[in-house]
């Protein structure tokens, strides 16, 4: 019985040269676009995201102009396909940094979650498996001999963009209840960053960012349902469904992000509403997370209350007259008179109340009764001739 045949599973992918040429100059212009608002608004993080995944699009048109001249290579393949999915799965990603950022805006009582940076990780989370699989997969079966890896990488790679796809679905789901929520409960707006969610640039930029993630989500579906038949399939190696299906929506998706940055629409707030590091913006986590560890305060030792012999005895030596115990000098003011310190409270003692039985606390309140009632009796009137009259004073 023969062993498996080596079999040419890639189809000679023969891309459009114009097409080709026009996403590879378009990709490239939009870099330097995006690095001046990053520098501008100091959106650090995000223009970095954004153009590591222009760059990556660029290197991955790249290849498909190299492969023009050599359909057949796979390694070329490989790297044209790792390119362009890598590029919009990061392009997609920089929507998840901005979430956090807008709950912070509208205040905590509009918070999904504890704390709303876990969004942001959560959807990180499941596009790095997302690139995981769609890279594993393209090399296998890129790279396949028989008709059995060939199959098992395309299942990797579809398993990649189902995950990229329920990535941008629940991002919207997310931002839509959001919404939903915020539109119920319009009293409960935080207005401290007002000027903010209240301009006009600010409601563009999300529509802006709805759209993308709309648009980056049908690019998916639509990759999922090309490679379904395999790599080698007429839809996948088509030329309208590339250009028009795939990299069109992506430059597009690209184009609006750039030319509506996250940090134009937030201003000099960009910092501020940033869960991760500012204090100012960032939202107060529950009591558990501010807590320590138990093994760090069973190891921890807890000082007893000072009283007035051990008040000024310190453990590791000190001033003179606290290594002795004499307590500390008296305080003076400016003109060395001395001051009133008031002593331990254990030095003073408490007041005695004199212990009153019972026949003497029956006279105390009858007494009181009959000074409420008028009974009793007025004090004598002052005798009239030991008074002195006031005309003998001036006569």
């Amino acid at each position: 019985m023969d062993g498996p045949q080596s079999t040419d599973l890639v189809s000679p992918y023969n891309p459009s040269p114009a097409g080709n040429a026009f996403m590879l100059a378009a990709f490239a212009a939009l870099v330097p676009v995006s690095l001046y608002t990053g520098f501008r608004y100091r959106t650090l993080l995000y223009t970095s995201i954004m153009v590591t995944g222009l760059l990556v699009e660029v290197v991955g048109h790249a290849a498909a102009a190299f492969l023009q001249f050599d359909p057949a290579n796979r390694s070329l393949f490989c790297l044209f396909m790792i390119g362009t999915l890598w590029g919009a799965t990061l392009i997609g990603s920089v929507n998840y940094l901005v979430l956090p950022r807008v709950m912070v805006i509208y205040g905590k009582n509009f918070s999904l979650v504890s704390h709303p940076a876990y969004f942001s990780i959560s959807f990180l989370v499941l596009d790095i498996f997302a690139l995981v699989f769609q890279s594993a997969g393209v090399t296998l079966a890129s790279h396949s001999h028989t008709a059995d890896e060939a199959a098992q990488g395309t299942r990797m790679l579809i398993g990649g963009l189902s995950i990229q796809v329920t990535s941008l679905v629940l991002f919207l789901a997310v931002y839509w209840f959001f919404r939903l929520k915020l539109s119920r409960r319009r009293y409960d707006l935080d207005l401290k960053f007002s000027s903010i969610f209240s301009s006009s640039r600010f409601s563009a930029w999300l529509l802006c960012m709805q759209i993308s993630a709309v648009l980056l989500s049908i690019r998916a579906v639509i990759r999922v349902a090309a490679f379904s038949g395999g790599l080698s399939s007429d839809v996948a190696g088509s030329r309208l469904v590339t250009f028009t299906l795939d990299d069109s929506i992506v430059l597009l998706a690209c184009t609006i992000l750039v030319l509506a940055p996250a940090g134009r629409a937030f201003g000099n707030s960009w910092e501020k509403t940033s869960p991760f590091s500012s204090p100012e913006g960032s939202l107060d986590l529950p009591l558990r997370h501010q807590q320590r560890s138990r093994r760090r305060l069973k190891n921890m030792s807890i000082s007893k209350p000072f009283t007035s012999a051990t008040a000024f005895q310190p453990l590791n030596g000190g001033p003179p007259h606290l290594r002795h115990g004499t307590g500390p000098p008296p305080l003076t003011s400016p003109r060395e008179a001395p001051v009133y310190v008031r002593p331990a409270y254990d030095l003073s003692p408490p007041p005695v109340v004199p212990l009153q039985n019972s026949q003497s606390l029956n006279q105390m309140y009858k007494e009181a009764g009959e000074r409420r009632s008028g009974s009793w009796p007025l004090a004598p009137a002052p005798d009239s001739s030991r008074l002195v009259r006031p005309d003998t004073i001036w006569g």
